[in-house]
């Protein structure tokens, strides 16, 4: 049967007329990674997801090596919260400069440091003397690194694509970070498990060559330069007016920096769910993080489908309210299988969530204060992340990780539901 030809139901002479798709339109397949026909942007997905990969095992072996090394609920939070330091000072910095030179160069320099950073860990842990104060140094160290480096990553992605695809490439730029979550747990576990934790250091340190590759391949006459050089590029609260003075990406960014607060810093406790909760070690410890990654990249490409991109508002209202409500199940579970299962749920709606919110404010924001707006947007994220880092590994500390995880949990779900109490518009936004 050909498109357009209208078939007729057996034993009965109704009719159902299907009409040929507008031409051009691409399939649904097509249309989740619509994106990628950038060139710029290909060599953007495949390095950043080499790196990204390193960097998550980074983030395991480290929290491992701190735990063994302290045992501290407390210390993995305050390691968490010392790369916030520099957020505040330096990020409102940043984003005037991203909007004034060129965001690729920035990129550039700045995953050089990290690459830089990581081969130092690797180092201080291979000679044996590796002590929480340096981790807690090389902490604050990333934590400048990633201030002057997220604001011009984050605003990076529209001269890749433009406004058209935007949106896709947003999403598909979240499942790189988590298509990287699932692999690198993993990895990580058996690295520490085999050659410790040097060897996942190491290996994030080469990682960093791939993305520092993909930027010096790229065409510089196909990235869309945004915004104009000017007076105006050099005000560093241009940013905060315009935030102050709009109530869509206020409330935008309001959700988002109450989550990352709340709820997001859940991860910190995860190794002593592995280890005190469920009995295991390493191993599932990474288990338990990839399968949140799991969740996230299916979570990822949903949000880069057709139907996610044209409702975001709803896809932002059930993940902001689906993902604590989930995690509160989660602070509960004693079963191995079932908070594998809750923690996919959880990955999945996390970035239900987070993926619509970067696209909507991105969306909304005039290039010309697009830099110093998602400035401000990632200095509230990382700085309120580290910040409930910190506080979740003290009431950890004071209680108990159930405890925590739970209050926390519904202290998230109560604070979205203000938000949207507030601001009913975030439902209908597209």
């Amino acid at each position: 049967m050909r498109p357009g030809d209208t078939p007729a139901f057996p034993g009965g002479d109704i009719q159902l007329s299907v009409p040929p798709p507008p031409p051009g339109t691409p399939s649904a397949f097509a249309a989740t990674f619509l994106a990628m026909r950038h060139r710029n942007f290909r060599l953007w997905f495949f390095g950043q997801l080499i790196s990204l990969v390193g960097t998550w095992m980074q983030t395991i072996a480290q929290n491992w090596l701190v735990y063994q090394l302290t045992g501290s609920a407390r210390d993995l939070g305050l390691v968490n919260f010392v790369g916030a330091i520099p957020l505040v000072p330096l990020t409102l910095y940043a984003g005037a400069i991203a909007d004034r030179i060129s965001k690729r160069r920035i990129i550039f320099f700045m995953q050089a440091t990290m690459m830089v950073l990581a081969f130092v860990l690797a180092a201080l842990c291979w000679a044996g003397v590796v002590q929480v104060w340096h981790v807690l140094l090389l902490a604050f160290l990333l934590g400048a690194a990633q201030a002057l480096d997220t604001p011009a990553r984050q605003a990076f992605v529209v001269e890749l694509v433009g406004k058209e695809d935007l949106a896709n490439a947003i999403a598909l730029n979240s499942g790189i970070f988590h298509g990287a979550r699932v692999i690198g747990p993993a990895v990580a576990g058996i690295l520490v498990a085999v050659v410790g934790v040097s060897g996942a250091f190491f290996l994030n340190g080469v990682s960093f060559l791939a993305v520092l590759g993909a930027l010096f391949l790229m065409d510089a006459a196909l990235i869309r330069r945004t915004g104009e050089a000017g007076k105006g590029q050099v005000d560093l609260w241009g940013g905060v007016r315009y935030l102050r003075s709009q109530r869509a990406p206020k409330a935008i960014v309001l959700l988002i920096s109450l989550s990352a607060l709340l709820a997001m810093p859940y991860h910190v406790l995860i190794p002593i769910v592995a280890k005190e909760i469920l009995g295991g070690g390493a191993g599932t410890y990474g288990v338990l993080m990839s399968a949140a990654g799991v969740g996230a990249l299916l979570g990822s490409l949903f949000s880069a489908s057709g139907w996610a991109v044209r409702r975001k508002g709803t896809a932002l209202t059930a993940g902001s309210l689906s993902f604590p409500l989930l995690l509160f199940a989660f602070s509960f579970s004693r079963s191995y299988a079932l908070s594998v299962c809750l923690l996919t749920a959880i990955g999945f709606f996390f970035v239900l969530q987070n993926a619509p919110a970067n696209s909507l404010l991105q969306s909304i924001v005039p290039d010309h204060l697009r830099g110093r707006v998602m400035a401000i947007y990632v200095s509230l994220f990382l700085g309120l992340l580290r910040i409930g880092s910190l506080l979740i590994g003290l009431l950890a500390t004071a209680t108990s990780v159930t405890f925590a995880l739970a209050a926390t949990a519904a202290a998230s779900l109560a604070a979205s539901l203000g938000v949207y109490a507030k601001f009913p518009e975030l439902r209908r936004m597209e």
